[in-house]
């Protein structure tokens, strides 16, 4: 699987994936959102992505909002 990367930051106490890379943002922009949500990484997995934090680790998806 390829690494797509996030930056991870919390905003009013609730954690969002913040696009790094051309990949990220593409799926982003798929899902007609900014950041990326916690069921985007089920179809990110389904198209060949890992979405990672900016230090290269996995994202739960219970880590999101």
């Amino acid at each position: 699987m390829k690494p797509i990367k996030f930056k991870l930051e919390s905003s009013y106490g609730l954690t969002r994936a913040y696009p790094l890379d051309q990949e990220s943002i593409l799926i982003c922009r798929l899902s007609k959102t900014k950041t990326l949500l916690p069921g985007d990484i089920g179809t990110a997995a389904a198209l060949g992505f890992e979405p990672v934090n900016q230090y290269g680790v996995k994202i739960d998806p219970k880590e999101l909002y």
